[in-house]
């Protein structure tokens, strides 16, 4: 995967975006929350970073070019339906109309990233690259800043204006960056070393109290061992892996007395805890893992109703009316504390907010895209070009840890995951279109 293009000025100025960009990715993936309320309403970073890449893009005159595949025309189609469905309830709703529709209206990064690599392909390499000299600073460092989210944020500074402290990362979010890590190194981009590994084991113990953590990373990293045919190997680790896990699990629950959780913020960090989380979702677990389980299966049997069966099935209910105050539920957990907006599944505030139109859009869009980076894998592998089909099925697995992230938690809505999400689209959609155009013979 190397090119050599000329350089241009309007080449200049998107290689510091880029740069900037991948200095905006990082600063989600290592602060989350707080890094995200930089800015001022309603132009935070991720809006800066948006409105910016459009400027780029057009400059680049690679707008029409980006929109020549099926997803990426899916795409279009599904922000054009969610921005039908936003404008009417800004005079209604003002600010949280537009915020509610960055879910899918981010998207606008996938055609800002397509058009960036079609301009010159030799930005894989770049890309890559950045995201190696990530992964350098991400590994050692999130085991530390998910022990200050779990014990100390309570003592960290805020930002002015806003009750937000300065390194707010959920686990989904740590779960679905480490599973990206280990697929990078598993397609054979990088290499592990023994500390690092060390890093990853330490931050998977803290992030397993969650299901949806530990799904986004067990799923994708699975099923890279089983594409890439290294189940020895994973069979291997289990062997080793499993036994001490098992005598951690008869020791802990014959020394010591189990005490039912409170919250989900509150899981303790635990081998009863990890098998409870298995537990329950395969079939039932403690009453606060299960609770939460039974608080979401109500909400999504409620949108289902309004919509598929119900009068919202055409039009959704839009963007910006808050969903838990319109369905009557709250924060199983916090129930004193203010209503969410989103019901812990993308797929379901798609549906709930765009009506099945929107849904159905959205499922076109991402079973498109699936398909479209599978068929590339193939064609990579069967014609030996195993580096490309290892960059494929890197793209294609982070984004499926997102995708199961999302499915249990409130993750694609907010920047931290959404801004990468979209990124990710676009990235595997304009290496597929270089991939195609590489593979066609000259006339």
């Amino acid at each position: 995967m190397t090119y050599v293009l000329s350089a241009s000025r309007t080449h200049f100025f998107s290689e510091r975006y880029l740069a900037f960009l991948a200095l905006v990715l990082a600063g989600y993936a290592l602060f989350g929350k707080g890094f995200a309320y930089l800015g001022v309403p309603p132009l935070f970073i991720g809006e800066i970073a948006l409105s910016v890449g459009v400027v780029i893009l057009l400059r680049s005159g690679c707008l029409l070019a980006s929109l020549a595949t099926m997803p990426s025309f899916l795409l279009a189609c599904t922000m054009a339906w969610v921005l039908l469905r936003t404008l009417p309830f800004i005079g209604v709703y003002g600010f949280d109309a537009l915020r509610d529709s960055v879910v899918i209206l981010y998207g606008g990064f996938a055609f800002i990233v397509i058009g960036a690599l079609l301009e010159d392909p030799q930005r894989i390499n770049l890309a890559l690259s950045y995201y190696g000299r990530f992964l350098k600073f991400y590994i050692p460092a999130i085991p530390f800043i998910l022990a200050v989210n779990r014990y100390l944020v309570e003592y960290l500074p805020t930002l002015p204006w806003y009750n937000v402290p300065l390194v707010e990362i959920k686990t989904g979010e740590a779960a679905v960056h480490l599973s990206g890590a280990v697929v990078f190194v598993l397609a054979g981009f990088g290499r592990l070393t023994l500390s690092s590994i060390a890093f990853i084991v330490t931050a998977l113990a803290m992030l397993s109290t969650g299901r949806g953590a530990f799904l986004a990373f067990a799923v994708p990293v699975f099923f890279a061992v089983i594409v890439l045919g290294k189940m020895r190997a994973f069979a291997t680790i289990m062997a080793v892996v499993i036994p001490f896990f098992c005598a951690a699990y008869l020791i802990e629950t014959s020394s010591g007395e189990y005490r039912e959780p409170i919250s989900s913020d509150k899981r303790p960090i635990s081998t009863r805890q990890i098998v409870d989380n298995l537990a329950s979702i395969v079939g039932h677990s403690g009453a606060q893992t299960e609770g939460t389980k039974e608080w979401r299966l109500q909400w999504w049997n409620i949108i289902i109703a309004n919509t598929v069966l119900g009068p919202n099935f055409w039009t959704g209910r839009g963007f910006g009316l808050n969903l838990a105050d319109a369905d009557g539920f709250r924060d199983g957990d916090h129930p004193d504390a203010p209503a969410l907006r989103s019901p812990h599944n993308v797929h379901m505030t798609v549906l709930a907010r765009a009506g099945v139109p929107g849904a159905v859009l959205w499922g076109l869009l991402l079973a498109s895209w699936t398909v479209m980076l599978t068929g590339a894998t193939l064609s990579a592998r069967h014609q030996g070009q195993n580096e490309w089909a290892g960059l494929f099925l890197f793209i294609a697995c982070y984004v499926m840890a997102m995708i199961v992230n999302a499915s249990f938690d409130v993750a694609l809505e907010g920047p931290m995951l959404g801004i990468w999400f979209w990124c990710l689209i676009g990235f595997g959609i304009g290496s597929v279109m270089i991939f195609r155009c590489q593979a066609m013979p000259a006339h």
